[in-house]
């Protein structure tokens, strides 16, 4: 041990973590794995005796990661209808990359939501399979009728939109 006296001992580290920030963020991300308890401990004293800091540390966090705030809220809400299964940010992002980013109904760019083929109100799942990215428009206009349902309303909307066939 290089000092026996706890103070020295202290002022080498920090000195030491100065100079090596990159060996101490790693060593500080190994202790974490080890003492997962500890560190939780940690957290929330830290947390406790600072709310300011770490209530302004979880808002630059949801504001940085606004898909995983939007995916909590939709288990929650699952869970609170009784529906099963359960899905990721990841999962819900490439949803979103293979619909280009436009709504699943009306091909609308713009802020997607989490729309279920099948309502969570009538028994479909939470799972990524039952899910489509839908414009706030679509999703509302949707509410309580399934996928297929809903896609017949958009049919027989621009149907009655183009009017009559014209003959030649």
């Amino acid at each position: 041990m290089p000092y026996k006296d706890t103070d020295r001992r202290r002022a080498y580290g920090r000195e030491w973590m100065k100079r090596n920030p990159e060996k101490a963020r790693e060593a500080m991300r190994r202790w974490r794995i080890r003492h997962p308890e500890e560190h939780r401990r940690a957290r929330d004293g830290y947390d406790a005796a600072h709310p300011e800091s770490a209530n302004a540390r979880r808002k630059r966090y949801r504001q940085t990661h606004p898909e995983v705030r939007r995916v909590i809220t939709q288990l929650r809400r699952a869970r609170l209808a009784g529906a099963g299964g359960k899905y990721t940010a990841r999962e819900w992002d490439d949803l979103v990359l293979r619909y280009q980013g436009k709504c699943a109904y009306d091909g609308a760019p713009g802020p997607l939501q989490p729309d279920h083929r099948i309502p969570l109100a009538l028994g479909g799942s939470n799972q990524i399979e039952n899910i489509l990215p839908a414009c706030g428009r679509c999703n509302r206009r949707k509410h309580l009728m399934s996928e297929a349902e809903f896609r017949a309303r958009l049919a027989r909307e621009r149907r009655i939109d183009e009017g009559p066939a014209s003959e030649p």
